[in-house]
């Protein structure tokens, strides 16, 4: 089926996909709520195009989207905007009833909704959210080995920590170095 898809769908009418599945090919606009609710994150967002489908089975609504967009977010070292090409599955199993959960397996996202409404873009917003990486730098990061500095403080790569520990295991390097000494005298 292609057309326009809605982002928001009764419950009722998804059990109308159980023989054949609602095909999904949708370029979607997101970028104003992905802007209100995740502004810490996502400083922009290109319009997200989602393919898959849905389809009901045994009273639930089974979802497969295949979610690609660009998002800007900040390095997690320098916080400049990094544009972040993102490609990423979606794959949710909706129930209305607590006892369907006990159908599927442990590690498959089972939505339980206690209304009719299914909002399937606060799902994908939230897919997008949490496919974007702990660490992002920017191209000038990669290729460079330098690392935040301040004032008696340093980042260090866990190699160069490595390094140090292996040159000097007996080096107190932490601020609270001098408490195993003192407990070592209370002994």
């Amino acid at each position: 089926m292609r057309g326009k898809f809605k982002m928001k769908w009764h419950f009722a009418e998804l059990q109308n996909y159980k023989t054949e599945p609602l095909q999904v090919d949708e370029t979607l606009d997101v970028k104003a709520a992905m802007l209100e609710k995740f502004s810490d994150i996502v400083l922009d967002i290109e319009p997200v195009h989602v393919t898959g489908f849905i389809q009901a089975d045994r009273d639930d609504v089974m979802v497969h989207f295949h979610i690609e967009t660009t998002v800007t977010t900040p390095s997690s070292r320098s916080l400049e905007p990094v544009a972040l090409p993102l490609e990423t599955d979606m794959d949710e199993i909706y129930i209305q009833e607590e006892s369907h959960a006990d159908r599927y397996e442990d590690d498959e996202t089972i939505i339980l909704i206690d209304y009719d409404l299914v909002d399937f873009s606060e799902a994908i917003m939230e897919t997008i959210v949490v496919s974007i990486p702990m660490q992002v730098l920017t191209d000038a990061e990669k290729n460079s080995d330098d690392m935040p500095a301040g004032k008696d403080w340093e980042v260090i790569s866990e190699d160069a920590y490595e390094a140090r520990k292996a040159e000097d295991p007996d080096a107190k390097n932490t601020p609270l170095a001098g408490l195993a000494d003192m407990l070592k005298d209370d002994e």
